[in-house]
């Protein structure tokens, strides 16, 4: 009797010590998580509002201050993600941020308006707050795909209301709201970096009536592109287009999508596609040197040239942020996200640039390696591949290097290749912590058996 009421007092004992340590494990858990998802709602919200400007097209909210409320959220969910968390941040996080830096540097050392390129550089800073905290709480596949589904919802929203309004400007469909959705140019790719995402929810989803809302959002989407006149977004589309089939059709073996989209494609350009050609006809015709298209690409030309120009001059902090107009000579920006950059950043600010690109497509690398047997995920790099090519390809066309629609795109791919490394290399501590029932059935006295129960990886 007595070395039985010893190894049960000894027992006892050990169960109380282990359930008190593995009570005080899930106390300090349990506030990480309810942190986290703190973070996670606030940064939701903020993306509703960046991607969908409720408050310039639902009556009633232009008078409240949106841009105060994401910066708001913006702040807590950076300090909601911080306070448990003590992930080391990857490379273009630090790209970005020594981005933010030389931006701030050139903006104080601006020969021409220096208030307003600190301005400028101020309210690019905030993308980075936006950035980490992707790096930091995005950190499962659920999170990643809401935040999808936030951007590719917004934008398809927003082009369905360009069309269903139709404001047109000699003849091309023009955004109705601000931001990046005001200018027909702007708008297009917009429009194309989001459909890749669209596509990739479609064949996620099992229900049939979100296949049939996602097919009829990729339509009004396209349609919307074409309507705006654009020649670098039917450019950027064609890039887009020609990646997406060749990850899903070609190599995804999905031989259907190839008919689909040559019917697609011939459909809608019987429709909308009558005022590209005439654009296209009238930039290279020139027998038409005095139309809009034709002088539109005289002077894209000319910014251009001048923006290398302006490199030249200044080539290591440029003019200052949102300077290149001052100095254009026209009041207009370069039409070339990279020449821009350099031109207003100097060339360690576009090298920065280019490294931030080149990070998504290495991301993306990296993730199909760690991913061949996930669906999800491997559907999520394809599409995000697609989308981060159609950006690249407009951007020579377009000045939007201080928008945050290609950083949240490589800031993705981030959060995409973090999550399919721990999915392949899964920690154990995480799965240490999963809740135990098992004591009942360790009420035989085997001191080693309830031990592994309470710690299933002891002993492997």
């Amino acid at each position: 009797m007595g070395p039985a009421n010893t190894s049960s007092q000894y027992c006892t004992g050990d169960l109380s010590v282990r359930t008190s340590a593995n009570s005080s494990s899930t106390q300090r858990i349990v506030p990480r998580r309810a942190t986290q998802a703190g973070a996670f709602i606030s940064l939701l919200l903020f993306m509703v509002v960046y991607f969908a400007r409720p408050g310039d097209w639902i009556p009633g909210l232009s008078v409240v201050p949106m841009a105060k409320i994401t910066a708001i959220l913006a702040s807590l969910a950076l300090v909601f993600s911080t306070l448990h968390n003590r992930k080391k941040l990857p490379r273009e996080v630090f790209y970005l941020l020594l981005l933010v830096g030389q931006l701030c540097l050139a903006a104080g050392l601006s020969p021409v308006w220096r208030g307003g390129a600190i301005q400028s550089a101020l309210d690019f800073a905030k993308v980075l707050i936006i950035v980490v905290i992707m790096a930091l709480i995005v950190t499962t596949a659920t999170r990643l795909r809401q935040l999808i589904f936030v951007q590719a919802a917004s934008v398809a929203v927003i082009a369905l209301v360009a069309v269903l309004k139709g404001h047109l400007v000699l003849g091309r469909l023009e955004g109705n709201l601000g931001g990046s959705y005001a200018d027909p140019n702007d708008l297009a790719l917009a429009i194309i970096i989001s459909l890749p995402m669209c596509l990739a929810l479609l064949f996620l989803t099992r229900s049939l009536l979100w296949k049939a809302a996602w097919a009829a959002a990729i339509l009004v989407m396209l349609y919307a592109v074409l309507s705006t006149g654009s020649r670098g977004g039917l450019i950027a589309l064609i890039v887009t287009a020609t990646t997406f089939l060749w990850e899903f059709a070609i190599r995804g073996r999905r031989r259907y999508l190839l008919v689909l989209a040559v019917l697609l494609g011939v459909t809608l350009w019987m429709f909308s596609g009558g005022m590209l050609v005439e654009r296209f006809r009238e930039t290279f015709s020139p027998n038409k040197v005095d139309t809009a298209a034709s002088a539109s690409s005289q002077i894209r030309q000319e910014l251009f040239w001048r923006s290398v120009e302006v490199t030249k001059e200044h080539p290591l902090f440029g003019v200052g942020p949102g300077n290149f107009m001052q100095v254009s000579g026209l009041w207009l920006v370069a039409h070339n996200s990279y020449t821009q950059m350099s031109a207003e950043g100097g060339i360690p600010a576009l090298i920065l640039y280019v490294l931030i690109l080149w990070s998504g497509f290495k991301n993306i690398r990296a993730t199909k390696r760690f991913a061949n047997r996930s669906r999800e995920i491997n559907l999520l790099a394809k599409a995000l591949n697609a989308s981060l090519v159609g950006f690249v390809a407009g951007s020579c066309f377009l000045t939007l290097n201080y928008a945050f629609f290609p950083y949240f795109l490589v800031a993705y791919t981030t959060a995409l290749f973090i999550i399919a490394k721990s999915s392949r290399y899964p920690h154990r501590k995480d799965e240490a912590l999963r809740p135990v029932h098992s004591v009942e059935r360790s009420s035989t006295g085997n001191k080693q058996e309830f031990e592994l129960s309470l710690h299933p990886f002891q002993g492997t």
